[in-house]
């Protein structure tokens, strides 16, 4: 059973996976269990979603993954090194939550450059002299002299430190401390000159600081030829195996204003660079707040269900833009969403959650066309999955409810055999050495087919479909010897199974073929059913109605106008329908 309900972990190969989630579990102090063992691998530039209803543990794995919460047990390795106890910060991963959480009083500039002027990061280490010739020698290319002079004759007519006038400088140009230092060593001669006369003299100042760069340039190289150091076109500077060196640095007020306009750039946040939060729409400041993570340039994103604030049109929009970011950035993204329409679109693979267990891991057109269990086939898919019960008629070679029958084959039938006989035999092995490794797959049963809620039955708690199981629980000996109970009603449920017994069956309403009734035409096989709501969504209907004692709904194209008033004739196939077992949930065959 086990096998087929959760992703096997690909060897558990945390060497060969990006990022590799083992055996996650968390609980709580209170006793509660969130997540239960939790296996997942990674690959680089995948697109991962965890989807599942509220409370099913998914945010919860995205805050161990980020370090956001500890994990109680198991391990997550990250390029094969294990990371649970670094902290978040140093994981190398940006997150970005449901709540913009941007700053009101900065503006979207600040707003993305904030996550880089608080920390350090590891960089590639540079020259700074070389650097610094080349950023002063791009300002004099780059900027009207006018402005320029303007600039340095502005600072040095304030009173302060030198210090602090070189700040400015850097701050104002956008260039590092070195090069701000070695522009007001330029500018010093030159201070007490008027602003006027400063404007005359172009020629002579670009000259003069031209030829103390050289001055400086030659210097420099001479050092550094004479250390033996290496550079490369970029001034990083090379080891002995020609990599470049890193260190732990701020980036500098030019470095901030470029990565800040090249992720402004990306997310199309130019114009709005400005603008304070609450002149923005809910979109633009869901951007910046994407751009806020992305600028940190780590190769994780970790999203918390960031698009449910969104009306609905924003969010289409949105889904779209945040793929297609994600592959222009080359990222490794693990995106958290109870909306199953967000998972189908956006993920490479998706991981659907209840109750704290993974139930499937696959590929959008997998969870779709082949669903593991009830829970899984119910919860994706919009319209849902229809789902009613019919009998086994053995006889007949046929699913039936009343007059309505479904032929299956022999194929089904041996294939309905061979999971029943696995299955009695499964259970009643796991109730002949009872431990707490079954009592979670009890629970993880009990999560699929919606029995208690998926949870243990606690004190407060009297509803139960056993009457036996009313007693109050006090200890975990007692929470196990409910989890016990639960197997031995469901091997003897299984025991005692007649040949012609109720079933699960389930089929996708795009699969039901629906026409209006005409009782002048001869139908092969379907029913006939009054619809109950009718919904006009563009180019079809959703019609709703009524069969074997549960709602369902099929879609027909909106050129055959129909409305409550009529009959329709409801067909589908065999080989569209899913078979489920109403006693473990799972799908046979």
């Amino acid at each position: 059973m086990e096998e087929t309900m959760t992703l096997p972990q690909r060897g558990g190969d945390a060497e060969r996976a990006f990022l590799s989630l083992q055996n996650l579990e968390k609980v709580y102090p209170n006793g509660e269990k969130a997540v239960y063992n939790f296996n997942l691998d990674i690959d680089k530039n995948e697109f991962i979603v965890i989807v599942g209803p509220s409370g099913c543990g998914k945010s919860t794995t995205l805050r161990m993954l980020a370090g956001l919460e500890d994990i109680t047990s198991g391990d997550i390795f990250m390029e094969g090194e294990l990371i649970n106890y670094k902290p978040c910060k140093d994981r190398r991963m940006a997150i970005v939550f449901q709540s913009y959480a941007l700053y009101p009083q900065m503006n979207v500039y600040d707003n993305i450059a904030f996550p880089l002027t608080i920390n350090k990061y590891p960089m590639p280490a540079v020259n700074k002299v070389l650097t610094a010739d080349r950023e002063i020698r791009n300002i004099l290319n780059t900027v009207p002299f006018k402005k320029f002079i303007g600039v340095l004759y502005n600072v040095f007519a304030e009173k302060g430190k030198t210090g602090a006038k070189i700040e400015e400088v850097a701050n104002i140009f956008g260039i590092s401390q070195e090069a701000g230092k070695l522009l007001c060593g330029f500018f010093l001669p030159h201070k007490k000159e008027t602003l006027e006369a400063l404007g005359g003299m172009e020629e002579t100042i670009r000259s003069e600081i031209v030829g103390k760069l050289d001055g400086v340039v030659a210097k420099e190289r001479e050092e550094l030829a004479k250390n033996g150091i290496s550079l490369d076109e970029d001034f990083h500077i090379l080891d002995e195996n020609g990599n470049a060196k890193t260190e732990i640095r701020s980036y500098t007020p030019y470095e901030i204003k470029t990565r800040v306009y090249e992720t402004a750039d990306k997310l199309d946040l130019t114009p709005y660079l400005d603008k304070l939060p609450k002149e923005l729409s809910g979109g633009q400041m869901q951007r910046v707040a994407l751009g806020r993570a992305i600028i940190k340039n780590v190769p994780v994103f970790l999203m918390d269900e960031p698009l449910s604030n969104l009306d609905a049109k924003l969010r289409l929009t949105m889904r779209s833009e945040i793929v297609k970011l994600h592959n222009r950035i080359n990222a490794t993204t693990v995106y958290v969403t109870h909306d199953q329409t967000e998972a189908m679109t956006m993920a490479t693979r998706i991981v659907v959650m209840s109750k704290g267990f993974v139930q499937q891991i696959g590929t959008p057109e997998e969870i779709y066309n082949r669903p593991v269990n009830i829970f899984v086939a119910k919860f994706i898919g919009s319209p849902a999955m229809n789902i009613f019960e019919m009998k086994l008629d053995r006889a007949g070679k046929c699913l039936r409810s009343g007059d309505f029958s479904i032929p299956v084959d022999g194929a089904f039938i041996e294939k309905h055999d061979s999971f029943y006989a696995e299955k009695k035999e499964e259970f009643s092995r796991m109730c002949d050495s009872f431990d707490e490794a079954a009592g979670e797959k009890v629970l993880k049963i009990l999560s699929v087919t919606g029995e208690h809620g998926g949870k243990r039955v606690r004190k407060k708690e009297k509803k139960s479909i056993w009457q036996s199981l009313k007693r109050k629980k006090t200890s975990a000996e007692d929470e196990l010897e409910f989890e016990r109970s639960v197997c031995e009603q469901k091997r003897d449920d299984l025991v005692n199974l007649s040949p012609e017994h109720e079933l699960i069956v389930g089929i996708r309403p795009e699969r039901l073929k629906i026409e209006l009734y005409d009782p002048s035409k001869k139908y092969d096989g379907g029913f006939v059913v009054k619809p109950t709501v009718c919904e006009l969504l563009g180019g079809e209907y959703n019609v709703h109605f009524d069969y074997c004692g549960k709602g369902m709904v099929g879609q027909i194209g909106a050129e055959n106008k129909v409305s409550t008033k009529d009959e329709v004739i409801v067909r589908f196939s065999a080989k569209d329908i899913y078979v489920f077992d109403p006693i473990t949930g799972e799908v046979i065959g």
